[in-house]
């Protein structure tokens, strides 16, 4: 288990799943893009975002922290996942009727493992197609009303990993990617108020095993 990031991002910390970490928000590419843009581009840039702190936004729980820092792409706000089964509650504070992006599932293949074939974007559509479906299950809601998600390949994109430091123990760098998976886009945002937003799953029969993937709850307040 890898690279799956579940994001429930949740399968794990090898799994796909992709822990991020990093050194800070540096400014980049990513904040001159359109939230409007493409959203597979939108979810490479959630794949830098991820690994652009140190500690990465997937780890642990935290009312602050780099997990509320999610507007590394100017206009959108990213939520993370987590890495594990245990169940992980958050609490944050994100700006009204700002859209709001995050991966309820999400495999990532790279050059940064030697092993990954290419072309990656090919290599992450196989483990999701061998990842997603039944007996395979999925929740995502927002104040307890389910929420749509869409499957969303990236296609291929620079992921830069920016300390040596990450749950993946990869070598800091920027690195061919490619990744897939099922994502909710909250194109409106939130209203002003306090909201609950959880997600998270359980892999059946998968690569990557059977096993829970981590709960992970946002407290949110948007003002």
């Amino acid at each position: 288990m890898r690279r799956i990031v579940v994001i429930v991002l949740s399968v794990m910390l090898a799994l796909v799943v992709a822990m991020p970490l990093a050194f800070g928000q540096t400014a980049s590419a990513a904040q001159k893009l359109s939230p409007k843009k493409d959203l597979a581009e939108l979810t490479g840039e959630w794949w830098n975002w991820g690994f652009s702190t140190n500690p990465s936004p997937l780890e642990g729980e935290y009312t602050g922290g780099p997990q509320c820092e999610g507007e590394y792409v100017k206009g959108v706000f990213f939520l993370a996942g987590a890495g594990g089964s245990e169940p992980v509650d958050r609490t944050c504070t994100v700006p009204a009727n700002m859209p709001i992006l995050f991966p309820v599932i999400d495999v990532i293949c790279s050059a940064a493992w030697e092993t990954d074939p290419q072309p990656y974007d090919e290599c992450a559509t196989h483990y999701t197609d061998e990842t997603v479906d039944p007996p395979s299950t999925w929740y995502s809601t927002l104040d307890g009303q389910d929420l749509q998600r869409q499957r969303i390949a990236s296609g291929l994109f620079q992921w830069t990993i920016a300390s040596n430091n990450n749950p993946y123990g990869l070598t800091a760098g920027t690195y061919e990617a490619g990744s897939d998976g099922l994502w909710v886009y909250l194109e409106k945002g939130l209203k002003k108020g306090e909201h609950t937003i959880v997600f998270g799953g359980r892999y059946e029969d998968t690569p990557f095993g059977t096993f829970d993937g981590a709960r992970v709850t946002y407290q949110l307040t948007a003002q």
